[in-house]
């Protein structure tokens, strides 16, 4: 008889996710399309001091755990306060596991500029350049088929990135329920094979801990440096009030620390 061939791990039972991308990618309609009703509206952002909101949704045989995280380059919130909250949120599902997967979402706007990349190397400097492994990259907003012209700028954008997984999948968030229940099959069936890949690993508080303590070495180096003075009182607030409950105490600082220099530094491509 001959060897068996190794088999892939299974899926796991809880898929945990957390949808990052810019105000007006999607995410929210992402994340009612698979809870299968409005559950989920900007209302909820409203408190400073809560991290985004987080659904659950069967699907197939598995339990999607949907983060929705405040939109980069918010308008009427700080950039410090939405990197906070998206830390917070990453860590929201459990104390100790993150997330499975981080689904980019990016509204298609004929191609993709400079700032949507250094934004894409922002998140990659708050959580380490491990996090790319877990990094998934979904289209919005496209009608129609990708042209071979489109696919090509996605193959590109996923290069200068530096996504581990070079597949990505395409969502019409104004499509019929079965293109959207089509769509949605796909991105899952796609999200699992990436899960398998990473051998079932999620993103970890440890990684993250390493992420920040790189972060902080680069940010001594850095000639863009930026005190934080009376007017930050309300961030500094707000990030402790978010970050306490998932970080230790130094972290958190470290944290904030961050991301007012990051804020700071690539202001232009989270404006």
């Amino acid at each position: 008889m001959g060897g068996s061939q190794r088999s892939k791990p299974e899926v796991p039972e809880e898929l945990r996710i957390v949808l990052i991308g810019k105000t007006g990618a999607g995410k929210t309609s992402i994340m009612n399309t698979f809870l299968g009703k409005a559950a989920v509206t900007n209302s909820l952002f409203a408190s400073d001091e809560a991290p985004c909101t987080t659904e659950t949704a069967p699907f197939g045989n598995q339990r999607l755990v949907l983060a929705d995280t405040l939109g980069l380059c918010h308008t009427s919130k700080s950039k410090e306060e939405v990197l906070s909250k998206i830390i917070a949120s990453t860590f929201q599902f459990n104390s100790k596991q993150g997330p499975h997967v981080f689904l980019y979402v990016h509204s298609w706007e004929d191609d993709f500029t400079t700032q949507d990349v250094e934004r894409v190397k922002v998140l990659r400097r708050i959580f380490g350049k491990e996090v790319m492994r877990y990094f998934f990259l979904l289209i919005t907003h496209i009608d129609g088929d990708l042209s071979v012209k489109q696919r090509n700028q996605i193959r590109k954008f996923i290069k200068k990135v530096g996504f581990k997984t070079q597949k990505y999948c395409v969502i019409n968030n104004r499509g019929n329920e079965k293109d959207k229940t089509k769509e949605q099959k796909q991105l899952v069936k796609e999200i699992n094979e990436m899960v398998q890949n990473n051998k079932l690993r999620n993103y970890t508080k440890e990684l993250f801990e390493h992420a920040q303590e790189d972060l902080r070495k680069q940010i001594q180096k850095s000639k863009t440096q930026r005190q934080m003075g009376a007017g930050d009182q309300h961030v500094a607030t707000v990030a402790k009030a978010l970050l306490s409950p998932v970080l230790p105490a130094d972290f958190v600082t470290l944290a904030l620390q961050a991301n007012v220099w990051l804020a700071t530094k690539f202001e232009n491509c989270l404006t």
